[in-house]
């Protein structure tokens, strides 16, 4: 058999093979058929007008009012237009919603000149453009694990912790800080050098987005010693917040009528979407699905 035949009979194997494995033993989906889904689409965003509040402090600012901030914003907007949300859901504490009702209708009367947050500049536009008499508030506060160590005791703990794991250990845990911070860095200056929807489908995308919530797991997270899991009990402040907001997500929405949209932080966006993903009532959609080229 020539080598050319052989090659040709080897990948047409490996085709059937790789074919096969890919073949699921049982269809798991025939058992949700009758429960249709709704649609989500998350776009993961920073913010517009920064409040100091993330470990980064943004060092570059963009001017959203300004003309070419407004054109770019635009091309946004378009792109979810495409997706055509039948509700949209921001990062506001889901307890300000009275408050949130109050603004916007303010805005539809023409009383309330948006600033520059981006709940307003798209939440709230994209909203009055589709003809919406809502805006759905839906962060929730986190509840972290219940400890009884007073702020000394903490401090004591983390410093054995660290001790425990040596100076080594330590070193490559700040190091790894040290290089999530001037990644951040990087994204910050981007936003400033490139449009705004080629920012948003960098910042949306799956490797940056994975790449980004491996920040919670440094550090004092790694702080474990036997049943003390002092550092992964730390943490779950963050991932408690997330499953509240995907349960507001879940009650506002109803299933398989409904195309939602929610704007919020970009580290929200792993957890959520891994929620959603996992979702009987929710099938996730991705902003370069809308994006024109």
């Amino acid at each position: 058999m020539t080598t050319i035949k052989l090659r040709s009979v080897l990948f047409l194997c490996l085709g059937a093979i790789m074919a096969q494995a890919q073949k699921p033993l049982i269809d798991t989906e025939s058992y949700f058929k009758d429960f249709p889904k709704s649609e989500l689409f998350i776009l993961g965003s920073f913010h517009f007008q920064d409040a100091g509040l993330d470990s980064y402090k943004p060092q570059y600012d963009i001017d959203i009012l300004s003309p070419q901030k407004q054109q770019e914003l635009e091309a946004v907007l378009s792109a979810i237009e495409k997706y055509s949300p039948t509700k949209i859901a921001i990062e506001a504490k889901q307890t300000s919603q009275a408050r949130i009702d109050s603004l916007y209708n303010e805005y539809l009367a023409g009383r309330f000149e948006l600033r520059a947050n981006e709940i307003y500049q798209i939440g709230f536009r994209m909203a009055k453009r589709l003809g919406h008499s809502k805006v759905y508030a839906v962060d929730a506060p986190a509840r972290g694990f219940d400890s009884d160590l007073t702020e000394g005791e903490y401090q004591e703990k983390q410093s054995y912790f660290a001790q425990r794991m040596g100076p080594g250990a330590m070193s490559r845990e700040e190091a790894l800080n040290d290089a999530f911070m001037a990644l951040y860095a990087n994204d910050d200056q981007l936003k400033t050098k490139v449009s705004l929807l080629d920012y948003f489908l960098y910042q949306n995308s799956a490797a940056r987005l994975s790449q980004g919530h491996g920040h919670y797991l440094i550090g004092d997270f790694k702080m474990n010693e036997k049943d003390d899991y002092f550092g992964a009990d730390g943490a779950i402040w963050w991932y408690d917040r997330n499953i509240r907001i995907f349960a507001n997500l879940l009650a506002m929405n109803d299933p398989g009528k409904d195309r939602v949209f929610l704007l919020i932080g970009a580290g929200h966006v792993p957890l959520l979407k891994f929620l959603a993903d996992a979702s009987a009532d929710f099938s996730n959609r991705q902003l370069q699905e809308f994006v024109t080229e």
